[in-house]
């Protein structure tokens, strides 16, 4: 009889963390619409999370670019609204 082997289990991709990568501080600058404040790091770490906590304030963030930036241990996010299509 022929054996088949299982795959393994997927594994959650992994990211790279250097020294210079990691998020030693416990606030995060988030820069939006002009603004800038500082926001729990750990709530800015992921999109989907962001954008629930911001969502009630800034309409604009369900579209938005968001880029993450670290240095010397403090995150910085910055979101940019994309140009919306308007309707017909």
């Amino acid at each position: 009889m022929e054996q088949k082997k299982e795959a393994p289990a997927a594994e959650p991709e992994a990211r790279e963390n250097t020294s210079a990568d990691t998020v030693t501080e416990t606030k995060a600058t988030i820069k939006i619409e002009g603004q800038e404040f500082e926001l729990d790091a750990a709530l800015a770490q992921e999109d989907k999370t962001l954008k629930v906590v911001l969502q009630p304030h800034f309409a604009s963030i369900e579209n938005a670019n968001i880029t993450r930036e670290v240095k010397d241990g403090k995150l910085t996010v910055t979101i940019v609204k994309r140009a919306q299509h308007k309707g017909a």
